[in-house]
């Protein structure tokens, strides 16, 4: 499998500037498993901190529920 060279300096500028993940992953095209180890990666390495990976993280779920309730209620109305 060839490997991604992925600069981390550009990927912490682009998280510090709130780039958010869908956008990441098409500019450095990453799937969602290779986001999550580069971003953790990063914080090993104190280009992001802990606080800033939290965050992405609840609003990644908050998202998601948000979607799934949405498709929910759509499915109900069809009914």
């Amino acid at each position: 499998m060839l490997k991604k060279r992925i600069f981390a300096k550009a990927v912490a500028a682009d998280v510090h500037a709130g780039m958010g993940d869908t956008a990441l992953m098409e500019k450095y095209d990453l799937n969602a498993k290779q986001l999550e180890r580069v971003l953790r990666r990063m914080v090993d390495a104190g280009l992001i901190d802990h606080m800033q990976l939290y965050e992405r993280t609840r609003l990644s779920d908050s998202l998601i529920t948000r979607l799934f309730l949405d498709r929910w209620r759509a499915s109900r109305e069809l009914d």
